[in-house]
């Protein structure tokens, strides 16, 4: 994987501090994402009214190629301390996880990082201040159809005194630019597997793991909606998940999905994953579904010895009967000679 940011670590972990305002939207008022610590320095970034939309969750522009775009990123000191933000754009991408990441300052960007050019690379922001920051989008002439995806990142670094070590906070909003042309939404699910873990329970069902790699190889924004069966299992306690949603894969991307499934077994699984992409956007279309089979031991271990327990308890209960029977059985009485 390239050297990134994860964009949901904003909430989670001050001292890397990245998002979208898309990935905020429902916790934070629509268009607006915020970096905070408990030492006074917050701030918030958000897209501009204009000509381009009001409310933006984000910049999602669709244009041809060769067009220029520009556009302004609304920072907003909301601490009680003074901000010097560095200000930088870098490609985006889906990570393994299915967080949307971006990739951090000083590793090359190859795609639409590269076409955007911010104004103002550096702010310094008193406390209740507001900046505009502007900035241009370039599409090459020659680019190719489809989605392609960066992030505007604010960047605040600040040495830890109790570590000496240099911390960097990052806040950022997603840009989105479709290309015109023809689109192409493909995907690709390979390297399925499966895993039983048996309950100490007999009467419960165990848990079946379903792991597989869900692949972008299209040119457009992909989701998708995805399905577990177990009806495989010789027909029997076989079930069906209701459909669950993929998280968007930027192209080019790949993740790793992992399910669990409560399945009740007698000593084998076997099933199969239906996955079935959707483009993301106005026009972008749907793909094939793919179906993956698995199979897998499933053995009820807890469930084997209480079958193995109760037959040796009828068994030896069988046993004591047959000598208390024996027992009871008259004596006969030897004859006199």
């Amino acid at each position: 994987m390239p050297a990134s940011l994860r964009l949901p670590s904003l909430a989670l972990v001050g001292a890397l501090a990245l998002a979208t305002a898309l990935a905020l939207a429902t916790a934070l008022a629509p268009g607006t994402a915020r970096a905070a610590d408990g030492g006074g320095v917050a701030w918030s970034v958000q897209t501009a009214d204009n000509a381009h939309g009001t409310g933006r969750g984000n910049f999602t522009y669709a244009v041809d190629p060769g067009a220029v775009i520009s556009d302004t990123m609304i920072v907003v000191n909301t601490g009680t301390e003074p901000l010097p933000l560095a200000v930088y754009a870098a490609d985006a991408f889906t990570a393994s996880t299915g967080e949307i990441d971006v990739l951090v300052d000083g590793a090359p960007s190859a795609d639409a990082g590269t076409w955007v050019a911010v104004d103002t690379p550096a702010l310094e922001l008193a406390p209740g201040h507001t900046a505009d920051v502007p900035f241009t989008v370039t599409v090459p002439a020659d680019a190719r159809p489809g989605d392609h995806s960066a992030g505007i990142v604010t960047s605040l670094t600040s040495q830890d005194p109790a570590t000496a070590l240099s911390v960097d906070r990052r806040l950022g909003t997603r840009l989105t630019v479709r290309v015109a042309g023809d689109l192409v939404p493909a995907a690709s699910a390979t390297a399925v597997s499966a895993r039983y873990d048996g309950s100490w329970n007999p009467f419960e069902s165990g848990r079946l793991t379903v792991s597989y790699s869900f692949e972008n190889t299209g040119n457009t924004r992909l989701t998708g909606r995805e399905a577990i069966d177990t009806s495989g299992t010789g027909g029997l306690f076989g079930t069906r998940t209701p459909p669950l949603q993929i998280s968007e894969v930027l192209p080019g991307s790949t993740i790793d999905v992992v399910r669990e499934v409560p399945v009740f077994s007698l000593g084998w699984v076997a099933g199969s994953v239906t996955v079935a992409p959707e483009g993301v956007g106005l026009g972008a279309g749907t793909v094939d579904p793919v179906v993956l089979a698995f199979s897998t031991p499933a053995v009820p271990w807890s469930l084997y010895a209480l079958i193995v327990l109760v037959i040796a308890a009828v068994a030896a209960a069988l046993v004591a009967g047959r000598r208390l029977r024996r027992r009871a059985r008259p004596q006969a009485s030897p004859q006199a000679v």
